[in-house]
């Protein structure tokens, strides 16, 4: 009986175990298209500031830039600005997937 008891116990925590982690597997959020964006175009220089781009997640360097206001910083996305190319040199992207970068970019330092 005493064995029948810490089967029980066990398998219901084993069971309780997997259960759990399945639920949160199913929770992960998905990446927004301005994550997405970012990732595959705008980190190769703003993850580590490359031609002076404002380092992702700094809060002093995009702090003038976000006081142009963020319809200018999707311009200079879009059209180009200083060193940085048009669309961040991959012109195939579209106007959504820019200004979604752009807001992604500027969501994480406000």
């Amino acid at each position: 009986m005493k064995n029948s008891k810490l089967f029980f116990v066990r398998t219901f925590w084993v069971v309780l175990v997997v259960m759990v982690a399945a639920l949160n597997a199913g929770c992960e959020k998905e990446p927004s298209l301005g994550e997405v964006t970012y990732l595959g175009t705008c980190k190769a220089c703003h993850a580590n500031g490359l031609n002076g781009a404002p380092i992702f997640g700094n809060k002093k360097m995009w702090g003038k830039r976000i006081g142009q206001g963020v319809p200018t910083l999707i311009e200079h996305a879009t059209n180009g600005y200083g060193l940085m190319p048009a669309k961040g040199g991959k012109p195939e992207l579209t106007d959504e997937e820019i200004s979604a970068a752009v807001n992604y970019m500027v969501s994480q330092v406000q």
